[in-house]
């Protein structure tokens, strides 16, 4: 299918020529033959001259010379491409000839070529920028040893969706006071010597600590009822003569729908020695574990402790332990453990929790939610079922919380021998010292100013004469640290200004911040300083090290979720009603499926092409149960084989992934096609276009799928993306929006009650579709193996993302010969992730400033 961008170039480019915007017989090495205008006529001005501009795209200043700048050197690359993939012209327009074809394609190479020669020294410029939110927390860690809270800081405007890009990393004067306070309050937490805390054991027992409340709740429940009962069944007394309101609050609580839950509860023998975890509305939405509250000054590391069996009866889904953490509103989710002895020998579960400096936190311990009204639509349903509500699937016995051990400090070597002479500092000669060396470790190894340590020290002198402790007056001039350019920024103008080669310290920090997304090491420091990591193969083992560190989980995490643009995943609410088991749990770990699995691709030296089809997954079992993959235990992720028939191996069978692709209700074959073309194929479809009429016509119809791409295809503006979206998203309709297969749509409609539609209306499903270059195939396995065998373009398009990421600018014309040279590094051995990394860290282009 025609691409409707590459196609409009083209045709504008010709009508410039033959409007004399060009001049076609200048001597120019990079200007296109006059003779191709024909072609252009005859193929291209019917639908995309001046006043048409279909697709809502105006190119009329595009020049015929390829090589004026890196913007219309960049749409010429399109049309190329364009015509080589046979997108262009599109079916409905007579093809080109062969000869034609050949000789408009190798003029317009030859261009390309020159063109990048002419372009190469003005394109391609490293933004200076910020550290982004992540990288500013990871160094202030590495320095003090204490996480910032970053939550009150400008969030970063990713450019191209990537945080790392320098033009979109903004700093204002009116920011400065918020990275002041922040530095400030962090430095407070680090440096003030408070006394160790003892750790001790404290255990929860349920049945002492809540059943009273529940029994007691039940009790109110009778009562209410009663009373309700005693006045509906009169008519002389008031309301107020039976403690209620009105008629409507008696007429309401007369049922007490949700007592027979409680009771059932209550009577139940393993709750006179322990808690079940059950649904319940009137007491918060579940019953649950309450750990002790840990203060401020509590930090260190805790064990929560618990022996647990879980009921048989109960679905899979209702035998896992959910932890959340919080104080106040908001839940934060930690982690979950799976339950799998029986109630006759309970087990012993444990599970590791960490609080920082400065927190407040409470943790829960409950059954596996949605946390929000789905939990109840769940229970409302099981009501109506049963009479009493959602099963049981876990009993506690009791819960213990251990703790606090110490955290070692997460501050590098050379910061933490520095903060432990902080104490030490007891005159403006040894803080003159100390602020020096604070500052050189702040600013990444680069020296201060004489002038600027001047001020801090003074500054330092004035907080004393008002009183001020020693180590408190320090905290003043650190935060000034910590919010100057030299620390905010990534600085490269050290060394021998003359040359645009990075110094070794320079070339340190910024492979650093690639892989880690924090600052250098001291062994990666002490190479840079020696001038040894300027070798090529020093280069080589020490960005295999950094891959293999534990800090790589930065790259993974967050280049991964930017390149396959991830946050869709947090976008939606997925109704409990209508998708029981895509929760909270799911959405979690179906994002750390694809982040380990990137992570096994660099531990193994895996194929990119594992991405797009695979014979494993990585899962855990909370995810093997949702995949109805068996015999998995465990939470942790490991590598499993799938048979070849499998739904599950590769990006498009993953729950993330599929999820993504929709709206939280239904599968849209829209997002869906639109994100292959753009992460799978590198074949971006252009953005919709403004002002796209509402098909009003069709308002309070239910239609299926393919019905509503027919009728987006009606209206002209939409017609030429949805004809090359549409068939790959079809390819995946067999998937309903929360990745899980089904062979029907079922689509509900009218008054939606408790999770339950009014009226399903049932339509079938036709999987089949085709590529843009024109592969067709007939079901989901079919277009998974034709995906795959686009391994190349996926390969361009994992490059070029990866060349934004770390060298923190849009990829543009002028990388063209860059993302080569890197794919044929890669390619010889199959595209291993870790041959990409690198060969753009071996580049010219990496080591300039």
């Amino acid at each position: 299918m025609v691409n409707t961008k590459n196609f409009i170039v083209a045709f504008v480019v010709a009508t410039l020529v033959a409007a004399g915007a060009v001049d076609a017989t200048a001597d120019t090495p990079a200007l296109m033959p006059e003779k191709h205008l024909s072609m252009f006529k005859e193929h291209c001005f019917e639908c995309h001259d001046g006043a048409t501009k279909e697709a809502n795209i105006d190119l009329e200043n595009l020049s015929f010379d390829v090589s004026k700048d890196l913007a219309t050197a960049g749409l010429w690359q399109k049309v190329l491409g364009s015509i080589n993939s046979g997108e262009m012209p599109p079916e409905d327009v007579e093809p080109l000839g062969d000869s034609v074809k050949a000789d408009f394609l190798e003029d317009l190479s030859q261009r390309m070529v020159t063109a990048r020669q002419i372009l190469s020294d003005s394109g391609g410029a490293i933004t200076l920028r910020r550290l982004n939110r992540r990288e500013y927390a990871n160094t202030i860690e590495s320095l003090l040893g204490v996480r910032p809270d970053v939550t009150t800081l400008p969030d970063d405007q990713a450019t191209s969706g990537f945080d790392t890009v320098g033009s979109s990393l903004f700093f204002s004067s009116d920011q400065l006071e918020q990275y002041l306070a922040t530095a400030r309050a962090t430095l407070e937490l680090a440096l003030t010597s408070k006394s160790p805390i003892k750790s001790k054991t404290v255990r929860i027992e349920p049945e002492v600590e809540y059943n009273p409340h529940y029994a007691a709740a039940a009790a109110a429940m009778r009562d209410i009822a009663a009373r309700s009962n005693a006045f509906l069944s009169q008519s002389e007394k008031p309301a107020s003569d039976f403690g209620l309101l009105d008629e409507y609050q008696a007429r309401k609580q007369r049922t007490a729908e949700w007592l027979p839950q409680l009771e059932q509860y209550l009577a139940r023998p393993e709750t006179k020695s322990g808690i079940t975890l059950i649904m319940t509305i009137k007491q918060g939405g579940m019953t649950k574990v309450k750990m002790p509250v840990l203060h401020e000054n509590a930090d260190g590391k805790y064990v929560i402790r618990l022996r647990a069996a879980m009921y048989p009866d109960a679905g899979e889904r209702f035998h896992y332990l959910e932890f959340t953490s919080g104080y106040g509103t908001g839940r934060k989710l930690l982690g979950w453990r799976k339950v799998t002895a029986p109630l006759n020998r309970p087990e012993i579960i444990e599970f590791p929790i960490e609080h920082s400096p400065g927190q407040k936190q409470q943790v829960w311990i409950h059954q596996r939610s949605h946390q929000d009204r789905g939990d109840k639509n769940l229970a409302t349903l099981d009501m109506r079922a049963n009479g009493i509500g959602t099963p049981p699937g876990i009993w506690i016995d009791w819960a213990e919380l251990i703790g606090p051990d110490p955290v070692p400090s997460r501050a590098n070597h050379s910061a933490s021998e520095l903060l432990e002479k902080v104490e030490l500092v007891t005159d403006a000669k040894l803080a003159k010292q100390f602020l020096h060396r604070f500052a050189t470790l702040a600013f990444r190894g680069e020296e201060p100013a004489p002038e600027f340590i001047n001020r801090l020290v003074d500054q330092y002198l004035g907080s004393l004469s008002k009183g001020e402790s020693s180590v408190d007056a320090l905290i003043g001039p650190m935060a000034v640290v910590l919010a100057s350019p030299s620390f905010m920024y990534m600085v490269e103008s050290t060394g021998d200004t003359s040359s645009p080669r990075l110094t070794g310290a320079e070339l340190a920090v910024r492979l650093a911040y690639m892989l880690w997304s924090s600052p250098p090491d001291d062994q990666l420091q002490a190479l840079a300083r020696s001038g040894e990591l300027l070798n090529p193969s020093v280069l080589k083992q020490q960005t295999a090290r950094l891959l293999a560190d534990d800090r790589a989980d930065e790259f993974v995490r967050g280049f991964v979720f930017q390149w396959l643009q991830m946050e869709r995943l947090d976008m939606f609410q997925f109704d409990g009603g209508d998708f029981p088991t895509f929760d909270n749990a799911v959405r979690a770990n179906a994002r750390e499926e694809i982040f380990e699995t990137v992570h096994l691709m660099l531990k193994e030296k895996l194929p990119l092409g594992t991405l797009l089809k695979s014979d494993f997954v990585v899962v855990n079992d909370l995810m093997a149960g949702y995949y109805g993959i068996s015999n998995v235990q465990g939470y942790h992720f490991r590598k499993v084989l799938v048979p070849s028939d499998s739904l599950r191996g590769g990006l498009l069978g993953t729950a993330a992934v599929l999820a993504m692709g929709s709206d939280g209700q239904r599968a849209s074959a829209v997002e869906r096609g639109a994100w292959v073309l753009r992460h799978l194929l590198n074949d971006p479809p252009p953005p919709a276009p403004p002002n796209v009429p509402q098909l009003s016509r069709l308002a309070g119809e239910v239609l299926s799928a393919r019905e509503l791409a027919r009728a987006h295809q009606e209206q002209p503006q939409c017609t030429n993306c949805h004809r090359k979206i549409d068939p790959l998203g079809f390819g995946l309709e067999n998937f309903n929006a929360a990745g899980l297969w089904r062979d029907k749509e079922i689509i509900g409609t009218g008054r939606q009650k408790a999770g339950k539609w009014q009226i399903e209306k049932v339509f079938d499903i036709d999987p089949s579709g085709r590529l843009p270059d024109g592969e067709t195939f007939a079901d989901y396995f079919a277009m998974r193996d034709a995906v795959a065998r686009h391994t190349d373009d996926f390969a361009q398009g994992f490059t070029e993302s990866l060349i934004t990421y770390g060298l923190g600018r849009t990829y543009g014309f002028a990388d063209h010969d860059l993302a080569k040279t890197i794919i044929d590094a890669a390619k010889p051995n199959n595209y291993q992730l870790s041959d990409f990394i690198d060969a753009l860290v071996q580049s010219p282009t990496f080591q300039t400033k």
